[in-house]
């Protein structure tokens, strides 16, 4: 960041200077998650377009190209959007320590995590296998706040969030 600043002062780019930091500013209200994934979206979009070109002068296939960058484009939309959601705080927050998980060694893409929050309530969440969740430790998950259904029905309002969620990271002791 250091390097970049002297290089935009160099050039006397004052007005991109000054977005740079309120932009880097606002990065640090961001939960690690948010901030996680639209770093991986972003690198995977220019991974994308870059391959993609490269592949497309090779084969001399101009589609090939057009399409690398509509998937670049999309990707950059999810980053946006991701970023959009954690600055406007549009998402929904479950804390609580994990009491049980069921299911992680069965057949299935899913399994059905009990989560019991410092209030003694237990939620029930259904999240995909590969998440490296352990019994016992303390987590924050995050979930969308528009497409978080509540029917009353516990297991079938877990089954309906599935596609709601963010992420999910630790928390100490201390912090939560």
């Amino acid at each position: 960041m250091k390097k970049l600043k002297r290089l935009l002062e160099r050039i006397k780019a004052d007005r991109l200077l000054k977005a740079t930091d309120r932009f880097a500013a606002e990065m640090e209200n961001v939960p690690f998650v948010f901030r996680d994934r639209m770093l991986k979206l972003s690198a995977l979009s220019f991974f994308l377009g870059g391959v993609g070109t490269y592949a497309g002068f090779l084969l001399g296939e101009g589609n090939f190209i057009l399409f690398s960058w509509v998937l670049c484009g999309i990707n950059l939309y999810q980053a946006v959007r991701l970023y959009r959601i954690a600055k406007q705080k549009k998402y929904e927050v479950i804390e609580g320590c994990i009491s049980q998980i069921k299911g992680k060694h069965g057949v299935g893409r899913t399994c059905r995590i009990f989560v019991k929050t410092d209030e003694g309530e237990t939620k029930e969440l259904v999240l995909a296998k590969g998440n490296p969740l352990r019994m016992g430790k303390r987590y924050r998950f995050y979930f969308d706040q528009d497409r978080c259904l509540a029917s009353g029905i516990r297991g079938l309002d877990a089954m309906l969030n599935v596609n709601s969620f963010y992420g999910a990271e630790e928390v100490d002791r201390e912090e939560g």
